[in-house]
């Protein structure tokens, strides 16, 4: 009988500022017994404990781009994997650009790994000795043990209709299929037909979901006399980088997924008192099961 997964959201908020309620971006894979990684988010290694995860044992992690709140705890990752002596190989997969900031926090580890323990002449392994990267290109395939994964670019840095031309900087969706279900992680995209086809038919779906309006007024309190040039280029990206909870039922719908999963919730604005209206909304376009997610829940 096949080993069941679980996909814990381990981090459900979203964006620079932190949120005393909300790890940034991460997400844990248990593929039966296998943990994996999806994004790296500050408090990623904390929130394996709080689940009861111990990071020594996850071998696989997957970055959907290049966004500090999706890659905060690379370096603590690296770092303290290195202090605990680990051995046992740890590969990195991303988009282009990820091979490029692990060596630079390779590079970072040289002096505490120097360090050491002090005077007790503790060598400690350096995190060279057991980091791989692998960059992903949309299209591309990747298997572990119990998984076949698949990605696309999605709509967070470009247009669909740029696609097609080379890019330095690419945004990834990936598709986890299992031995018992069908698991698609959006990261953060705009409305995107090519995140809808890698999502056809799938069993869960983990989507972002913004709500610029809450997003945009922090921001005219927090930069009163703001230039409005500054502020079109934030409403911009809100609205074409991201998804609407409407936007996020719609894509569910077309993708004909059995359940949403609402993740990357605005700092302050997914509360107890609006989380119901933000389901609604989702389900307003969606015939589906619809579940806003919180830190720590599995799904």
């Amino acid at each position: 009988m096949p080993s069941p997964s679980s996909f814990t959201t381990l981090g459900t908020g979203g964006g620079p500022r932190p949120d005393p309620r909300r790890a940034q971006p991460a997400h844990l894979l248990m593929i039966g017994d296998s943990p994996v990684l999806v994004d790296c988010g500050e408090g990623a290694m904390s929130g394996l404990a709080k689940v009861g995860i111990d990071y020594r044992h996850v071998e696989h992690i997957f970055l959907t781009h290049h966004h500090f709140d999706h890659i905060g705890s690379l370096f603590a990752c690296l770092g303290l994997n290195m202090m605990v002596h680990r051995r046992a190989p740890l590969t990195v997969y991303g988009p282009p650009g990820t091979g490029q900031i692990v060596d630079s926090l390779l590079a970072a580890c040289d002096v505490p790994n120097r360090t050491g323990f002090g005077s007790t002449d503790q060598a400690l392994p350096h995190p060279r000795s057991f980091t791989r990267v692998r960059e992903l290109s949309p299209g591309d395939l990747v298997e572990i043990p119990g998984a076949r994964i698949t990605c696309c670019e999605n709509t967070h840095y470009r247009p669909e209709s740029d696609f097609a031309t080379p890019a330095e900087h690419i945004s990834l969706s990936l598709r986890f299929d299992l031995v018992d279900r069908s698991i698609v992680f959006t990261g953060d995209t705009g409305v995107c037909a090519a995140v809808e086809a890698l999502a056809r038919g799938v069993d869960l779906l983990i989507g972002e979901m913004v709500d610029a309006e809450v997003v945009l007024e922090r921001f005219r309190k927090s930069n009163p006399g703001v230039p409005p040039e500054r502020e079109d280029k934030i409403r911009r990206h809100m609205l074409e980088h991201h998804l609407t909870a409407e936007q996020l039922g719609e894509m569910a719908q077309a993708a004909g997924a059995r359940t949403v999963v609402a993740v990357h919730l605005t700092n302050g604005a997914a509360t107890p008192d609006t989380i119901r209206t933000y389901a609604a909304r989702i389900a307003s376009r969606f015939g589906g099961e619809v579940r806003i997610a919180e830190d720590g829940q599995s799904h």
